[in-house]
């Protein structure tokens, strides 16, 4: 079978028109030992986090049509807190982040639907991931969409793209033995610039959580060509200081696939760190670009919250920006953007 590449598709920006988001509703499995070895995933309420995936699909809904996929375990609890606005698919999954163990949608040039359905392994070290293993597949399959299947393992929360040919990650998550440890990076590039029809890789070199390895999509991600919003530390003193300001040299020195430098805009991350025993700051760059809107999170801390906003809603002046306390879709790992994935307009 041959690629997308080869069949001229391509990952298209964040920014491109949706049909719909997918999300996945939590389902709270009964081993969740593996969860407990890592501090930043281990104070994950079900409870709470079930009403602010509602409230998150709620909020997108005022912009595009949500799709939730829901473990059959679930569907009583999930019709209950979900707006009737909210298509319900029901299949079995282990957990709740759709950016990760979801479909990558593509187009090509006549603006047909493609999927990726990636290797899930669990981040590396996070069981049960079997069924969650299954979901990009489902996805793809009623999206009607061309099917492409990679060996490689890869989650949508590690990647972002620019929709022309430019695509930023993180050395820490990709290059981590735990994903690909038969793989060069030589050969995973490769894999992603067949994959994603991509032709520059931006690679910084930190991110900010455990849990993951240090996704993307808490430090850095594309507003459009050319232009890039990064977290960024300006206390000395903190412990991601030198990272953080590390990836911001990075961007600042690199050009696109076109040759062209980026435009760094950045984002103050929030200092007030949300789990015990833990340094993992609270990023505001994990948010979802709807159809007209922004869905981003708050921390409720009033002077960077504020800021955070005023920036993101200055980068997009003709979207609506709503602002959803993130603080119980933090304790599970991740955030707004890990929760949600975006399946492009298609013909």
């Amino acid at each position: 079978m041959t690629d997308p590449k080869q069949q001229n598709f391509f990952m298209p920006p964040e920014w491109y028109p949706h049909k719909c988001c997918w999300m996945q509703w939590p389902h709270e499995f009964d081993n969740k030992n593996s969860y407990k070895e890592i501090e930043s995933w281990s104070h994950f309420n079900f409870e709470k986090g079930r009403y602010k995936w509602a409230e998150v699909a709620k909020a997108i809904s005022n912009f595009e049509k949500v799709n939730m996929i829901v473990n059959p375990q679930d569907i009583e609890i999930a019709n209950k807190l979900l707006d009737k606005s909210i298509n319900i698919y029901e299949f079995q999954n282990d957990d709740c982040w759709a950016r990760d163990s979801g479909a990558t949608f593509l187009l090509n040039d006549k603006k047909k639907l493609g999927g990726v359905d990636w290797e899930f392994n669990g981040w590396g070290k996070f069981t049960p991931h079997d069924s969650d293993n299954k979901i990009a597949k489902f996805m793809i399959d009623k999206s009607s969409a061309t099917y492409f299947k990679s060996q490689m393992v890869l989650e949508g929360g590690s990647i972002h793209v620019d929709g022309a040919g430019t695509l930023i990650t993180t050395e820490q998550c990709l290059l981590n033995k735990n994903r690909n440890p038969k793989l060069t990076k030589g050969e995973i590039e490769e894999n992603i610039k067949k994959y994603l029809n991509i032709e520059k890789i931006i690679w910084l070199k930190h991110g900010t959580d455990e849990g993951t390895d240090g996704h993307i999509d808490n430090i850095a991600c594309f507003a459009n060509e050319r232009k890039v919003l990064a977290l960024s530390c300006s206390d000395k003193q903190d412990p991601f200081y030198e990272k953080l300001n590390e990836n911001l040299e990075i961007l600042k020195t690199s050009v696109d696939a076109k040759g062209r430098s980026l435009e760094v805009i950045e984002i103050e991350m929030s200092y007030k760190r949300l789990i015990p025993n833990d340094d993992e700051p609270s990023s505001y760059i994990n948010f979802y670009i709807a159809n007209d809107g922004i869905i981003m999170p708050s921390f409720e801390d009033e002077k960077a919250d504020k800021n955070a906003q005023k920036i993101i809603q200055s980068v997009f002046p003709n979207r609506k920006v709503i602002a959803i306390n993130g603080i119980d879709i933090s304790l599970g790992g991740g955030n707004i953007h890990c929760i949600t994935q975006q399946q492009p307009l298609s013909l």
